[in-house]
């Protein structure tokens, strides 16, 4: 029995599913952050969000591959359980990492913004 073959086939779905919800979720919540910061530009704002959430997908669905192409050999269940839990946290991980990134950056300009003023 191929246990990669089962890993992939329940890998991929998951982190589809948590990459399409996660990226709404961003995309929508974002735009608060993005419409202070830039002034109530609605145009400019729209662009940037979602310029961001295209760099977010396409960054996610990078990761997937290359997560998919060095999966070591897995000879057991247990293996499955293992290997399919720790990849599934270091992306949801990565993911969580990328989302304080971009906060402190905005949070950031934001403060840079008002002392120019």
């Amino acid at each position: 029995m191929n246990y990669n073959l089962i890993t992939y086939s329940i890998y991929l779905p998951i982190i589809i599913c948590v990459m399409i919800k996660i990226g709404w979720l961003f995309y929508k919540n974002g735009e608060i952050f993005l419409l202070n910061l830039f002034q109530n530009n609605t145009e400019l704002v729209k662009s940037i969000n979602n310029l961001l959430l295209i760099g977010y997908y396409l960054t996610n669905i990078g990761c997937a591959i290359i997560t998919i192409s060095y999966w070591e050999q897995i000879d057991s269940m247990l293996e499955l359980l293992n290997s399919l839990s720790l990849t599934l946290g270091k992306i949801i991980m990565l993911l969580a990492l990328m989302h304080y990134n971009n906060i402190f950056w905005l949070k950031h300009l934001n403060k840079s913004k008002l002392l120019n003023q």
